[in-house]
């Protein structure tokens, strides 16, 4: 699984990548393709900012939930086969 998402430019239609963890609420990242200054915000009309950012949420959700999933994993008692 990888953490960019994938992001596509409101002005010039040009696709490029962020990493998930950037992107949040309030974030401003510049188009390299035509340098606009783009903000994400959630509360935008744009799909173009909107699904990034609740693309970006779900992998830092998954990715927490797997974390606490492998320390459950660790901390179970090793229990032997022969008792």
């Amino acid at each position: 699984m990888t953490d960019r998402i994938k992001i596509i430019c409101s002005n010039c239609r040009k696709p490029f990548s962020e990493r998930a963890n950037r992107l949040r609420n309030g974030h401003q990242v510049q188009c390299p393709n035509c340098m606009r200054l783009i903000t994400f915000d959630s509360s935008s009309e744009d799909p173009n900012i909107r699904r990034p950012l609740k693309a970006a949420r779900d992998i830092r959700h998954a990715a927490e939930d797997a974390l606490v999933m492998a320390r459950l994993a660790a901390q179970e008692p090793k229990r032997d086969a022969g008792y």
